[in-house]
């Protein structure tokens, strides 16, 4: 692996500055570093369930990727198997997508359906899809930092399960972190996928070999060029992606203007209308008063 070199000094991890190129927020980047390293995917699962290591007896990935076959891969989520009795998806989801709902649910369904024909039901495990994200995914909803959702009886709010649902680690919405979340280490793994920097990272990293691990196999996939090839691939694909969906609004508004430009057109009319209305109504009314005529 080539690497460039300042000062006749090779570059490594420590001597790292400036902007990280392909950060934690690269599924791909995200998927190998978390299958490489099971300390810190022992870390992450540790703050998002709000657990402590010590109850981590098992945890195995179930869909690990080959960066040479990464071109052909689909399914950059992360799906492992904790404990032997439990499953859980960590999903990255980086650009904008109008049916995030959909597909989460459908993501979710999937890796609940863990039996096959004639097994019995309660061999099923208990299921999670953890999404992170830095972006607002669920229309109308509060903004929070880290939000669960379940399946519950409208009227009672009785939860139907507690062994399927849907949680969502909000990047943009630190601000918004509980006592709890800080305490469970969540804020400091939002962090880490924030930073866009080495000077940021190594900071967080500092004196937490497991992250440090993380930040050399970043470092070393940045400066890796088969391996930037396939991560440039991946980005430049998320954002034809994005541009399709903004040159999809724009021309939608193009066609859409007119109608809407009429329509509000039409209802300024009525709106004028209806107050003339009023306006007659009410001096029809002062008449009748004035003639002594109850206007009831």
């Amino acid at each position: 692996m080539k690497q460039k070199k300042t000062h006749n000094q090779q570059l490594t991890y420590e001597t790292a500055t400036g902007k990280i190129e392909y950060t934690l927020q690269s599924d791909m980047m995200f998927h190998y570093v978390m299958q490489k390293s099971k300390g810190a995917l022992t870390g992450l699962v540790c703050a998002l369930k709000g657990i402590a290591p010590s109850e981590v007896k098992d945890i195995h990935v179930e869909n690990p990727i080959e960066l040479n076959n990464a071109a052909r891969e689909t399914i950059m989520d992360i799906k492992l198997t904790l404990n032997n009795n439990e499953i859980m998806n960590i999903e990255l989801q980086m650009y904008h997508s109008n049916y995030w709902i959909f597909r989460s649910i459908l993501y979710l369904c999937r890796a609940f359906d863990s039996i096959g024909s004639g097994d019995n039901y309660s061999d099923l495990k208990p299921t999670t899809l953890y999404c992170i994200t830095d972006l607002e995914l669920v229309p109308d909803a509060d903004p929070e930092f880290y939000a669960k959702y379940l399946l519950t009886n409208q009227v009672t709010h009785k939860i139907y399960t507690e062994k399927f649902g849907i949680n969502m680690l909000q990047l943009n919405h630190t601000d918004l972190a509980t006592k709890e979340d800080i305490d469970n280490n969540l804020v400091y793994w939002a962090n880490l996928f924030k930073a866009t920097t080495w000077e940021e990272f190594k900071a967080l990293a500092k004196d937490n070999p497991t992250i440090e691990e993380v930040g050399t196999m970043i470092f070393e996939l940045n400066y890796d060029n088969q391996a930037k090839e396939l991560l440039e691939g991946q980005r430049r694909y998320r954002e034809q992606m994005a541009t399709e969906y903004a040159a999809g609004v724009i021309d939608a508004k193009k066609e859409l203007q007119p109608i809407i430009d009429d329509l509000e057109k039409k209802s300024a009319n009525l709106e004028s209308k209806n107050s003339d209305l009023q306006n007659e109504n009410e001096h029809l009314k002062a008449l009748l008063r004035e003639h002594g005529i109850s206007d009831k």
